[in-house]
C-alpha cells in the first residue's frame, strides 16, 4: 500500500457535524477591498470557520480563502476577517434565442469539526492517502493439506471531513493512483456495503505526475 496511507479492507466511517450546505454561490457581485460576501442561499456555517471564494476571472490564483468573522441572522451575508483581494463577479447573461446563462463565483466551507491532516513537515508534496481496495490470499493449511482462499473488499463511508495534505505527488503507475481518496477495484455498488464521499473539504494537496 505505500508509506502514510489509511488503507481499508474493512469498513472506514468518518462522519463530521452535518451542514445544510457545503457549497453555494454568490448572490451579489464581491468587490475587491469590501469585507462582505452575499450568498444565494443561507447557511449555518460559523463565526471562525474557513471558506474558499473562487475566481471568476482567467487566473485560478485569484480564488481566495477567507475566515468567517461575523455571519447574518438569516445565514445569507457573512463578513470576513480581512478584505477580499480581488473582485468575484455575479452576472446574468442574456443572448438573442432568449438564453440565460447565470455566471457567479462559488463560496464553498472548508472548516469541518472531523480532519484528516498530513503532519509531514519535510514535504508539502508527500501526503497522505485513503486506499479503499479489495485483497485476496491463500493460506497453506496443513491439516488439511488445502489452501484456503480469503477475500476481502473494503468500504468507505465518508462525510462533512476535512481533508489537509492530501496526495502523493510521485512517479506512480496508471493503476496506483495518489490521490487523496483512491477507490480501486471495488466492483458494482452494494447497498450492504456502500462506499461514499459527500460534503466534504479537500484543503491543500497533490496527486500522481
Amino acid at each position: 500500500m505505500g508509506p502514510v496511507v489509511i488503507g481499508v479492507l474493512g469498513g472506514l466511517d468518518l462522519h463530521g457535524l452535518p451542514r445544510n450546505i457545503t457549497w453555494t454561490r454568490l448572490g451579489t457581485t464581491a468587490a475587491s477591498g469590501q469585507n462582505t460576501i452575499v450568498l444565494s442561499e443561507a447557511v449555518d456555517w460559523l463565526v471562525g470557520d474557513e471558506i474558499i471564494v473562487t475566481t471568476t476571472d482567467t487566473s485560478i490564483g485569484h480564488t481566495e480563502r477567507h475566515t468567517i468573522a461575523n455571519i447574518s441572522s438569516n445565514g445569507m451575508t457573512i463578513t470576513t476577517v480581512a478584505t477580499l483581494a480581488y473582485t468575484h463577479i455575479v452576472i446574468d447573461e442574456v443572448f438573442t434565442n432568449g438564453q440565460v446563462v447565470h455566471i457567479a463565483g462559488a463560496v464553498g466551507l472548508l472548516t469541518h469539526n472531523v480532519r484528516v491532516i498530513n503532519r509531514n513537515p519535510a514535504s508539502d508534496l508527500f501526503g497522505f492517502r485513503v486506499l479503499v481496495t479489495d485483497y485476496a490470499i491463500n493460506i497453506w493449511d496443513p491439516i488439511g493439506a488445502q489452501y484456503l482462499y480469503s477475500y476481502y473488499k473494503g468500504y468507505a463511508r465518508i462525510s462533512n471531513t476535512q481533508f489537509i495534505g492530501y496526495g502523493q505527488f510521485v512517479d506512480a503507475a496508471d493503476d496506483d493512483l495518489r490521490e487523496g481518496i483512491h477507490l480501486y477495484n471495488l466492483g458494482d455498488w452494494n447497498a450492504s456495503r456502500p462506499t461514499y464521499v459527500d460534503s466534504c473539504s479537500f484543503d491543500g494537496g497533490s496527486f500522481s505526475a
